[in-house]
């Protein structure tokens, strides 16, 4: 005799349909289902229109010390200077440079600063100044510092409140800020005066323009200089990490860890965030549809011509569809950015996220996909058909929810640490193993380690589904709701009389 019930699949189907296109018909997923392809179509536009949406804050300083405006502004031409230089390295590792081309741009830069690195790119390689006019003109430097237009803090207030305006270029602006520094005694007073309390970037670089005048005079004072403190910092040994299961190239050499290494591990995180994502969402919808049903008095008439194991089953294969359709512009961006990546980027990162994708993860990737989703969306009809009211649900989801964001937890630590007994014991737990082992698989763990893990889960999943069934009949059928499940337990475990 079977274990497992009898189904029909026309019947299962229906219901699967039915649960599918109850969603699909509404407004509202629609809306949902095309917002990311509109906000991607007005980025676009948005980034080729050359829109700003952080327009520059006009700030003053009005140092009555005389000492420290120059540096301030010498300060923050420092910052731009290494935001410069920071976006001038990162192209320097695309495919249009070679390393030597890429290491004599930065020297061009270092010496004579963005006119001197566009000089070399044109006699270079013109078909990249473009790129480098476009890295430029992107970057962020949002605030410029201007004459003040008065000499007391009095006098500044009208221009602070938005009353009076700056003339910059020829055009009235407001004066978003203003940096008031005064002598008191030995050292200075610093208020910075805005109205926009939550713009911390001049505090930030004037905290850090006097951090350093104190770190210098300390230093001079030993007869030390902070040139000579970085000399020694940079001279300083550098650790390089190996790792000892990476094949060795001819040279003996090539175990050094380099950032295409960690990829693969970034790629196991992505996808187990996406995991989540699926089986929380899908598995909510889940609930609702059940609860929805039950209190409609739908799943009576259901019933009289379907067996419960094909409602279960219907219903978690309709929400199944449903979820893919309602993740699939997040599917169709992700993988249309790493082909791009992949066709255009930088070699090394286009090698290692080839390396990250094999079959072996998709395919585990799918695998505790499905079985993941089904096991808790199992959970979750039963405890639809035991809820009364969305109050009900709440309350016997929470629990659900807390271990189910708890099993997510793993995927730092295994990020860390994938031969932790932690990750290794999560691995064999059917609640997360689905998150555990995925982000133990760069790690390349024993296969039979793998399909052990799959076939508990399989397991489980058979055992939740039965026990499922039982509870999903106790629940439409008797009606029962939690005070039943409560009263069943004082009777039968703490053995009380309903009295």
């Amino acid at each position: 005799m079977s274990v497992l019930p009898k189904i029909n699949m026309r019947r299962t189907l229906l219901i699967a349909r039915r649960d599918y296109f109850g969603y699909i018909k509404t407004w509202g997923f629609w809306i949902s289902f095309f917002l990311p392809f509109v906000f991607g179509i007005i980025g676009f536009f948005a980034a080729s229109m050359d829109f700003d949406f952080s327009p520059p804050k006009y700030e003053t300083i009005l140092d009555q010390t005389g000492q420290h405006e120059a540096g301030i502004k010498a300060k923050l031409d420092a910052d731009n200077q290494k935001v410069m230089r920071t976006a001038i390295e990162g192209m320097t590792k695309t495919p249009l440079f070679s390393d030597q081309q890429g290491e004599a741009l930065l020297k061009a830069f270092d010496d004579g600063g963005t006119e001197a690195a566009k000089a070399y790119i044109r006699a270079t390689i013109p078909t990249a100044a473009g790129q480098l006019d476009n890295a430029l003109d992107n970057l962020d430097f949002n605030v410029i510092f201007v004459e003040p237009p008065a000499r007391s803090l009095d006098g500044l207030m009208p221009y602070l409140l938005g009353d009076s305006k700056i003339m910059v270029d020829g055009e009235p602006q407001k004066l978003n800020g203003a940096l008031l520094l005064t002598p008191n005694g030995s050292e200075t007073k610093i208020e910075y005066w805005s109205t926009q309390i939550n713009s911390p970037k001049v505090q930030s670089l004037t905290e850090r323009y006097f951090r350093d005048r104190a770190e210098d005079a300390y230093l001079s004072s030993k007869g030390l200089s902070k040139e000579g403190l970085k000399a020694a910092r940079s001279g300083s040994s550098e650790v390089v990490i190996y790792n000892p299961e990476k094949a060795a190239d001819e040279t003996g050499g090539g175990q050094a860890v380099t950032k295409e290494d960690r990829i693969p591990y970034a790629v196991a995180m992505g996808l187990s965030i996406v995991l989540w994502f699926t089986v929380f969402s899908g598995a909510y919808m889940l609930l609702t549809s059940m609860l929805e049903e039950k209190l409609n008095k739908l799943l009576e008439m259901m019933l009289a011509s379907t067996r419960f194991s094909e409602i279960i089953l219907g219903k978690l294969l309709g929400v199944a569809a449903l979820t893919i359709t309602a993740l699939a512009p997040y599917i169709i961006i992700g993988i249309v950015g790493i082909i791009g990546v992949i066709a255009v980027g930088p070699p090394e990162i286009s090698a290692a996220l080839q390396q990250s994708f094999t079959p072996q993860i998709l395919l585990f990737f799918a695998l505790f996909l499905v079985l993941g989703y089904i096991f808790y969306g199992a959970c979750f009809i039963a405890l639809g058909s035991l809820s009364q009211s969305m109050q009900d649900a709440q309350t016997l989801t929470t629990p659900i929810v807390l271990i189910l964001t708890l099993c997510m937890l793993v995927v730092p630590i295994g990020l860390e640490n994938p031969d932790s007994p932690i990750i290794y014991a999560a691995s064999f737990f059917p609640l997360s193993s689905p998150f555990a082992m995925l982000i133990r698989l760069p790690s390349n763990p024993q296969l039979w380690e793998v399909l052990l893990s799959v076939g508990i889960l399989l397991l489980s999943c058979i055992a939740v589904i039965m026990l499922a069934g039982r509870i999903f009949r106790f629940g439409v059928l008797s009606g029962a709701g939690v005070g039943a499940v409560s009263a069943w337990f004082k009777r039968t475990v703490l053995r009380r009389s309903a009295g």
